[in-house]
């Protein structure tokens, strides 16, 4: 075989599994099927939550998922994960278990036949910066054990039961410290003029520094045991908190 038509093959062959591999990690729903959330066809949906949750995966070689798919052609293994790996369990879906569903491909008019059979329960992980699904059975799902918790107020809070003349505004937090290095965050705010708010989050042990954690955008510092500061994209939570 003359060295040109060699070149040639090699080439070739390495653009099928390149275009193959990128197919396969960006493989996206709403370029395949009509109706979509979160890459998933809207039809096999159920019900579905946020949960911001650390998991271990419980078997060896899982398939880390761009569809939460079994039969379908379409969906596509991203990666292998190891037994033993920590991932990120970022929502919970629930899918349509043991049901035919007939599903309008994009922009044809052609339908594909899904049934997943049992695989009714998957978790849109996070895995060393790639996100993908994988059947719940296959993830143990890392709890908070130690319930002891901290409670703060912020420094701007007016303490109704000593002050019933100034305008309410009160925010509060609580902090539970995990075995595993992980803080639960919780917290409440009222504003005389703004309302209520909320905020839940959890820091899996991830420090920026001694006593810095982060978790998305939100950031937590440890002064000490008596004083902490919080970083929020809702203002209100954010500043100085005294422990009492």
């Amino acid at each position: 075989m003359s060295t040109t038509k060699t070149k040639f093959l090699y080439l070739l062959f390495a653009s099928i599994i390149f275009d193959t591999n990128c197919y396969a990690i960006n493989n996206n729903c709403e370029k395949i099927y009509q109706y979509c959330f979160n890459n998933i066809p809207k039809k096999m949906i159920t019900f579905h939550q946020e949960f911001n949750h650390l998991g271990t995966i419980n078997s060896d070689e899982i398939n880390l998922r761009d569809l939460p798919i079994i039969s379908s052609k379409n969906s596509r293994v991203i990666k292998k994960i190891k037994k033993n790996s920590k991932v990120q369990i970022k929502k919970i879906f629930f899918l349509k278990p043991n049901t035919s569903i007939k599903l309008k491909l994009y922009n044809v008019e052609e339908y594909e036949i899904i049934n997943n059979y049992r695989f009714g329960k998957w978790y849109l992980i996070d895995y060393e910066g790639v996100e993908g699904f994988i059947f719940s059975d296959f993830v143990s799902v890392i709890k908070i054990k130690n319930n002891k918790y901290i409670r703060y107020r912020h420094i701007d809070s007016v303490d109704w039961t000593n002050n019933k003349i100034e305008l309410q505004k009160n925010i509060e937090l609580t902090l539970t410290f995990g075995n595993d290095n992980s803080i639960k965050l919780k917290g409440y705010a009222w504003h005389y003029q703004d309302g209520f708010f909320e905020i839940n989050t959890i820091f899996l042990g991830n420090k920026l520094e001694q006593n810095n954690y982060l978790a998305g955008s939100t950031k937590l510092f440890l002064f000490d045991s008596n004083e902490i500061y919080l970083e929020s994209d809702t203002n209100i939570f954010t500043g100085i908190y005294k422990k009492y």
